[in-house]
């Protein structure tokens, strides 16, 4: 029998919620041995859930600990290549939260960290991990839309304030938009094409002083031989109230308080997929899952299957540069309102 993956979790905000419940399905393969923050009294509370759980309150002691084999890292942003490099030199495995870095050269300083030290680099493209998303990538590959010629990706949100007080900071969070749901568009519009584009023009406003970021963006991509793709995105569609932590609804982001479509246009057909739980082909419905679906449990699973396997996985460093790439790609034709060549 294989010996289970020894997990630290770094970062107990937010996010964790999504991705603890997903390691304690996992406990057959997966084992959570430490917990990394520095607010004690969150690394008391939640210890308390787990046996045998080492906590840290210095991430440099928890890399030096022998009995890890690789780390979840869930932190703002501008931390995300510091402590990803920090870990893969040392010989651990890192699954690290979207979007991989500030820029490119942070994620190529990732990706070749991880390729020297021959460990395991994926990044947390979470909503890769839906039936119907899946699925959609099958039918593009199958050509059950002929030819992909384009894609029109919109979401339409309403925030009013930011979750977590580092998104006010444009130097933590390299942007707004962008990086909190542009990453995960871009990411899958290169997916669905298997490449990167060969140019990006973008527009981006900040309509509310609660952040320094663009909330308003529209981006245009040039994927050459004839296919194009194209991504709306505002974060004020909407005057609703909010909740406790800035967004509409119980839930972040929800199907009940957003607008989230991607249209996928082929030579001989359309995909649709309605948020990450319904795909249509041609006007008929193909794949549907709940909202409740374990993206994040199918996620870690990759990862944890990877790295048995020894084999890159889905979402992995090397392949997420070029998200970067087209993100970096976007802000330069924002500050100069060019087209910026890839």
């Amino acid at each position: 029998m294989l010996r289970k993956l020894r997990l630290a979790v770094v970062g107990l905000g937010r996010v964790s919620k999504s991705h603890l419940p997903a390691i304690r399905e996992l406990a057959d393969h997966i084992e959570l041995v430490a917990l990394v923050s520095r607010d004690e009294g969150k690394l008391r509370q939640e210890a308390e859930k787990w046996e045998g759980v080492t906590t840290y309150t210095s991430y440099d002691d928890a890399v030096n600990a022998p009995d890890i084999d690789a780390f979840l890292l869930l932190l703002p942003h501008d931390l995300h290549a510091e402590y990803s490099i920090k870990a893969l030199r040392a010989g651990k495995h890192v699954l690290v939260e979207k979007p991989m870095a500030m820029n490119v050269q942070e994620a190529e300083e990732m990706a070749e960290a991880a390729e020297v030290n021959n460990v395991t680099l994926m990044i947390g493209q979470s909503r890769r991990f839906y039936q119907p998303v899946m699925e959609s990538i099958r039918q593009v590959r199958q050509k059950a839309i002929g030819d992909l010629i384009n894609i029109n990706a919109m979401l339409l949100a309403h925030m009013d304030k930011p979750a977590a007080d580092w998104w006010k900071d444009e130097s933590k969070i390299g942007g707004f938009i962008i990086p909190l749901w542009g990453s995960h568009i871009l990411d899958y519009i290169q997916w669905a094409y298997g490449r990167a584009p060969k140019s990006v023009y973008a527009q981006g406003h900040s309509n509310n002083p609660n952040w320094s970021g663009e909330d308003e963006v529209a981006i245009s991509m040039n994927f050459g031989e004839g296919q194009m793709a194209n991504v709306w995105m505002s974060f004020n569609a909407g005057c609703r109230p909010t909740d406790e932590v800035g967004l509409t609804g119980k839930r972040i982001w929800s199907t009940q308080n957003s607008i989230y479509e991607r249209y996928l246009i082929g030579s001989n057909g359309l995909l649709h997929l309605k948020d990450e739980y319904e795909l249509s082909l041609n006007g008929e419905k193909l794949e549907s899952c709940e909202t409740t679906f374990p993206n994040f449990k199918w996620q870690l699973e990759e990862f944890a299957n990877a790295i048995r396997e020894g084999r890159e996985p889905l979402a992995s460093g090397r392949e997420i540069i070029q998200v970067m790439r087209v993100m970096d790609g976007c802000f330069e034709s924002m500050r100069t309102g060019q087209v910026v060549q890839l």
